[in-house]
């Protein structure tokens, strides 16, 4: 049995990590003998969404708390998490990933989401030591920044059809391939899967099926 430290935002699409994803990865994972281990930072939200009427509500809320609501298992803190400790890392989308775990850098000279600094360290940790990363929708966003300068050949990912978020990956000198939320893609040299799975707002069977895709592929490099 392997395991895969699973890194969670909040709960909930909106603000935190989409839950549909969360729980297909645990599924998946658990179904194919392999074991998710729950990670998220212990901080405050940056804003709270009503999830009926999408309007920011004056409240907040503690992220890794939130977490636990997704997490089958148990939850721990980021800070605590080591890539020798885990075989691969998994990132759910949902826009928690960059509210909650990245910064937005608007400077002219760089203008673009970075990882919060636990984040970065774990996915260039990961990849250093040459274990897979598989990453859902927004969260391509943040591997790419997080591996932009330290790359010797460009990074393929696919975060599904929009232009923007394209333009995005694009400008972090990535490759990016059009595909269907279900589609998958595999960068076997940089060991990075990635799919748009609900980012296109899939039926919960078409999430399933990117969410299976997705890890299928991350356990063919782990071999």
């Amino acid at each position: 049995m392997k395991n895969f430290a699973v890194i969670l935002s909040g709960c909930g699409n909106l603000d935190g990590s989409d839950l549909w994803e969360v729980v297909f990865l645990s599924y998946y994972m658990n179904r194919k003998g392999e074991n998710p281990l729950f990670f998220a930072p212990d901080v405050e939200q940056k804003e709270v969404v009503d999830h009926m009427t999408e309007a920011i509500n004056q409240e907040t809320r503690n992220v890794l708390k939130e977490s636990a609501r997704m997490a089958w298992g148990g939850i721990k803190e980021i800070k605590d998490l080591s890539g020798r400790d885990v075989d691969g890392l998994l990132l759910p989308g949902g826009y928690g990933m960059i509210k909650n775990l990245a910064d937005f850098l608007g400077e002219p000279e760089n203008d673009y989401l970075k990882p919060k600094p636990e984040l970065q360290r774990i996915i260039r940790e990961i990849y250093r030591r040459k274990k897979p990363i598989g990453a859902c929708g927004l969260s391509n966003l943040l591997v790419a920044s997080a591996l932009r300068d330290i790359l010797d050949t460009p990074l393929t990912l696919t975060i599904g059809k929009n232009p923007e978020l394209i333009k995005q990956i694009e400008e972090m000198g990535a490759v990016h391939v059009l595909s269907r939320g279900t589609d998958a893609v595999m960068d076997s040299e940089h060991k990075v899967v990635s799919t748009p799975a609900n980012l296109l707002k899939l039926k919960p069977d078409e999430i399933a099926s990117s969410i299976e895709n997705l890890i299928n592929g991350v356990l063919e490099l782990t071999l």
